[in-house]
C-alpha cells in the first residue's frame, strides 16, 4: 500500500514540477525516486544498486547524444542544409500542409525499422531549417513526427509487439495482423492531423519567409553573418551529403553501435571540413553546451527507471488501481487501462509496462472472459500513444536535442493531441471488434 501511494505521489510531483517549470528534469529524476525508495525502507546499498542498474540501460543513449548533436551541428555549420532548404521553400511555395505531409511520409519511411532515434534523426534535422524560415513552430513539427512514430511503432519488429508477443507466447507477425487495421486507421488520422496543424500554424503566422532584422541590429547582424559564413564549406557540400548518407547506411546495415557510427562521422566531418586543430576544438566547444545538459538528464533518468523497476513500485501501483476499482468495472479493465495508458506511458518504462503490468491485467481480465490478445491490444495502443513524451525513455531526449525544444514545451503542446490519437485508435478497435468491449 505504502509502495503504491509513494509511487503515485512521486509521479504527480514529477509532472507538476516539469510542467510548471519549477525544477529541472535532472534534479527531479534523482531526488524524487531516491526519496521514495527511502520512505519505503530500502537501504542506501539497495538504492545504489538499483540506480546503477538503471543508469546502465541509458548510458549508450547518452553517448549517442554526444556524437549526434555534434554531428548535425557540424553539418549545419558547413551549410549542408542550405540548398535543400531553399529547394523545399520553392517547392512548398508557402503551402504549409505540404511540409506536414512530407513529415508524415518521411516519418513513415524512417520508422520502418521500428527505431525512434533513427526517425528523429532522419525527419527533424533536414526539415528544421526550412520550418524556421517559414515560421513553423518546432512544437508542431515534433507533434507531427511523434504522431507518425506512435502509429508506426506498432510494426511486428517494434518494441510494443515484440514485448507483447513474448507475454502472449505468440509470433509478433501473427499479433500484428490484429493490430494492422488499427494501425492503418491511425496513419489516416496522422494525415488528418497534418491538415489541422497546417491550418493552426498558418493562423499563427507560418508561410512567410523570415525577413532580416531592421537596421538597428545591422552591425550585430553583419558580424554574426560573417561568422556564420566563415564556417560554411560550399565546395564540400556534396562530400558532406555523401558522408551523411554513408552514416545512415551504417545505421541500418552495420553491426556497430549507433554512437560508434556517429563518432566516426564526427571525426571525418571535422577532419575534412575543418582541418585546423584549433577550428576543430572551437566547433566542439560551440556544440558542447547542448550536449552536457542532455547527457546529464538522460543518465539521471536511468536512476529513476532503475528505482521504479527494482523496488516493484510500478507493479504495486497497477495492483492498487485494479483492487480499488468497483467490481462492476473489472470486466472493462483493459479499456480503462487503455484509455489512461497514455498517462502511464509517461512515467513507466516499456519493459515494466509490458512485462510487469500487462500480465497482471491479462490475468484479472481473463476471469471475466476477455481474451488476452484483446487486453494486450487495448493496453498497447493506449500506452504507446504518449511514449514519445516520456521522460523515462532516452529517445525522447534525442528528439528534444535535434529539435531544440524543452521537455516542458514538448509535453504542453503534444500530450493531448497524442493522447486523443490513441483514444481514437482504441475506439476504432472497439467498434470493429478487434478489442472486445
Amino acid at each position: 500500500m505504502l509502495l503504491a501511494m509513494t509511487g503515485f505521489i512521486m509521479i504527480a510531483l514529477l509532472m507538476f514540477f516539469l510542467l510548471r517549470g519549477k525544477a529541472t528534469p535532472l534534479a527531479l529524476f534523482v531526488v524524487l525516486p531516491i526519496l521514495a525508495a527511502l520512505i519505503n525502507g530500502f537501504s542506501i546499498t539497495e538504492i545504489a544498486e538499483y540506480s546503477a542498474a538503471g543508469v546502465s540501460t541509458t548510458w549508450s543513449m547518452a553517448a549517442l547524444f554526444v556524437f549526434v548533436v555534434t554531428y548535425f551541428g557540424i553539418m549545419t555549420d558547413t551549410g549542408m542544409f542550405d540548398k535543400l532548404v531553399q529547394s523545399l521553400i520553392n517547392v512548398a511555395n508557402g503551402k504549409i500542409v505540404g511540409i506536414f505531409l512530407a513529415i508524415v511520409l518521411i516519418g513513415t519511411i524512417g520508422h520502418l525499422d521500428g527505431n525512434s532515434p533513427t526517425t528523429y534523426l532522419i525527419a527533424i534535422p533536414a526539415l528544421m531549417p526550412l520550418c524556421k524560415k517559414l515560421n513553423i513552430r518546432m512544437q508542431a513539427v515534433m507533434l507531427m513526427c511523434c504522431s507518425v512514430i506512435t502509429v508506426m511503432n506498432l510494426v511486428p519488429w517494434g518494441g510494443v509487439l515484440n514485448r507483447q508477443s513474448i507475454v502472449l507466447d505468440m509470433d509478433s507477425s501473427v499479433l500484428w495482423q490484429s493490430y494492422l487495421p488499427i494501425q492503418i486507421f491511425g496513419w489516416i488520422c496522422c494525415i488528418g492531423m497534418a491538415f489541422i496543424l497546417a491550418k493552426v500554424e498558418t493562423k499563427n503566422g507560418a508561410g512567410v519567409v523570415t525577413c532580416l532584422p531592421e537596421a538597428d541590429d545591422a552591425s550585430t547582424l553583419s558580424d554574426k553573418m560573417s561568422e556564420v559564413d566563415s564556417l560554411k564549406r560550399p565546395k564540400l557540400v556534396w562530400f558532406n551529403v555523401a558522408l551523411t548518407i554513408f552514416v545512415f547506411v551504417l545505421l541500418f546495415k552495420s553491426p556497430f553501435a549507433n554512437y560508434i557510427i556517429f563518432m566516426i562521422g564526427d571525426v571525418i566531418a571535422l577532419a575534412v571540413n575543418y582541418p585546423n586543430v584549433k577550428d576543430q576544438e572551437e566547433r566542439l566547444k560551440a556544440h558542447a553546451p547542448k550536449v552536457i545538459s542532455l547527457v546529464a538528464t538522460v543518465l539521471a533518468a536511468g536512476v529513476m527507471v532503475g528505482i521504479l523497476n527494482n523496488t516493484g513500485m510500478i507493479t504495486a501501483m497497477a495492483e492498487f488501481i485494479i483492487n480499488a476499482l468497483p467490481a462492476a468495472l473489472n470486466s472493462k479493465l483493459h479499456i480503462i487501462f487503455g484509455v489512461f495508458g497514455g498517462f502511464m506511458g509517461l512515467a513507466v518504462a516499456p519493459d515494466t509496462l509490458y512485462y510487469g503490468i500487462l500480465p497482471v491485467l491479462i490475468e484479472v481480465c481473463g476471469t471475466y472472459g476477455i481474451p488476452a490478445q484483446s487486453v494486450a491490444i487495448a493496453f498497447g495502443v493506449g500506452a504507446d500513444s504518449c511514449f514519445t513524451l516520456a521522460p523515462v525513455i532516452s529517445s525522447t531526449f534525442l528528439g528534444l536535442a535535434v529539435s531544440g525544444l524543452s521537455l516542458k514545451e514538448h509535453m504542453r503542446f503534444s500530450f493531448f493531441p497524442l493522447w486523443i490519437l490513441g483514444l481514437l485508435m482504441i475506439l476504432f478497435g472497439c467498434l470493429t471488434g478487434i478489442i472486445m468491449v
